[in-house]
């Protein structure tokens, strides 16, 4: 029972049902195509899929988790578990949800393997350790669950899929640059180059700040487009801006515990705008019905 919950730790739970709500709200959202047996297997194929990929990072990074304070109780730097058996699990486990995927369609497959190269090759094995915008190109793995979702229902990749899949990699610096302004010692001293250990963390707020500059002009984008209607810019607008006028604020303190908050102001967020998609789809579907 001990080794199974460690192995569950592997897929880091949280993370992934975040991810995995993106995909099924980006589902949601085509509401006139889903159906019950799809719902199941995107499901299915995402929570594999995602968990697998996690599983791998968790193994592939297992040396840096050792030395930070925040992950060094995993069960990989703990030597409960052994980067081999992490490695295994995590491969096991998305090749699972990809063979599950090509049950829905081809490009739900496509986003779910973009997925793993933005994760697995791009972040984890070139960027990470080596650049501290790491997370930008990084974030296209974010992305992936809201595309493959949107893929699973439209049948295809197109521009509406993209601009869903941008929000998440635009919400991203939020999440993860917070988080690593509260725990910057931890990224110094295992030499990781994170935006705020090699720029400071006046100008990774900077960034943060612009990425939810742009994220709002995606919103606004998909509402003038006609992809989501007013409802959707009614929902999700309001918090996206607090988010941003808070990070402006948060200029002037740059606090560590400041920076706790922000993560858990902003964490929730993209959980917020996809919701926001799913009541917008359905009440237009309602009233035209």
């Amino acid at each position: 029972m001990a080794q199974l919950k460690d192995y569950i730790e592997l897929t880091k739970p949280k993370q992934t049902f975040l991810l995995l709500l993106t995909s099924i709200f980006a589902y949601l959202t085509n509401v006139k195509s889903i159906s019950f047996v799809g719902a199941v297997h995107l499901i299915a194929s995402m929570l594999l899929s995602i968990s697998g990929t996690t599983a791998m990072n968790m193994a592939l990074e297992a040396d840096i988790d050792s030395l930070m304070r925040r992950t060094s109780s995993r069960p990989i730097p703990q030597g409960r578990l052994t980067p081999l058996e992490g490695m295994t699990f995590g491969i096991a486990l998305f090749l699972s949800g990809l063979s599950v995927s090509l049950l829905i369609n081809i490009y739900v497959a496509i986003a779910i393997i973009l997925g793993l190269i933005s994760d697995i090759f791009l972040y984890t094995l070139w960027l990470k350790r080596r650049n501290p915008m790491s997370i930008v190109l990084g974030g296209i793995a974010g992305g992936a669950p809201a595309l493959a979702g949107w893929a699973a229902s439209s049948g295809k990749i197109d521009l509406q899929g993209v601009l869903m899949a941008i929000t998440v990699m635009l919400w991203i610096p939020a999440h993860i640059w917070y988080i690593a302004i509260y725990y910057k010692e931890d990224y110094e001293t295992a030499g990781i180059p994170m935006l705020p250990v090699s720029y400071g963390v006046k100008q990774t707020v900077k960034a943060i700040i612009t990425a939810l500059f742009i994220l709002i002009a995606v919103e606004l984008a998909m509402f003038v487009m006609n992809m989501f209607g007013l409802v959707f810019l009614i929902l999700s607008l309001p918090f996206t801006s607090l988010l941003l006028y808070k990070s402006i604020v948060y200029l002037k303190d740059l606090s560590k515990e400041g920076a706790r908050r922000m993560y858990k102001m902003a964490s929730p967020l993209i959980g917020i705008i996809f919701i926001a998609m799913f009541i917008d789809n359905m009440i237009r579907v309602f009233l035209l019905s």
